[in-house]
């Protein structure tokens, strides 16, 4: 990925999810990341118009309850169910890619947003995102974080 357009991402999705989820980070070597057999989660969605491709975020499937209960202004622990951790999950990330789609092509862009999806990823996609050059590496709140761009030509 281009450098210009790897920093608009990084910063775009640090600001977003602290102002959303009330969570801090900072980028990483991926190779460096404490991964630790965690279980992850993977939200992705494509997207078209003035600019089209794919944007999907990984996060521990431990820290979804935390994620959720940020943005919707609960307690972790009202959080009763997978679906709605789900959820704010491809919510965050339909955030994060409506934002990141202007800061690549301009406040005027237009653009249709996919639905977004998730679901639970493999020890084996995790190793594929560390080697894959379309993935940055983040440290949110301590927690080890992908964050992928595919852009079309």
């Amino acid at each position: 990925m281009h450098s210009d357009k790897q920093d608009a991402l990084c910063t775009t999705f640090l600001e977003v999810v602290e102002h959303l989820t009330f969570m801090f980070g900072e980028i990483v070597s991926k190779q460096e990341m404490p991964l630790g057999g965690r279980d992850f989660t993977l939200a992705r969605m494509s997207f078209a118009g003035d600019l089209a491709g794919r944007l999907a975020v990984a996060v521990p499937a431990d820290i979804k309850g935390e994620i959720a209960a940020n943005i919707l202004g609960l307690d972790p622990d009202d959080l009763q169910c997978r679906t709605m951790m789900d959820d704010a999950l491809a919510e965050m990330l339909n955030v994060v890619c409506g934002h990141v789609i202007m800061a690549l092509a301009g406040a005027e862009a237009d653009f249709k947003l996919v639905t977004p999806e998730t679901l639970d990823l493999a020890a084996e996609n995790v190793a594929s995102m560390v080697a894959s050059d379309d993935f940055v590496g983040f440290m949110l709140d301590d927690n080890p974080v992908f964050l992928g761009l595919s852009l079309e030509d």
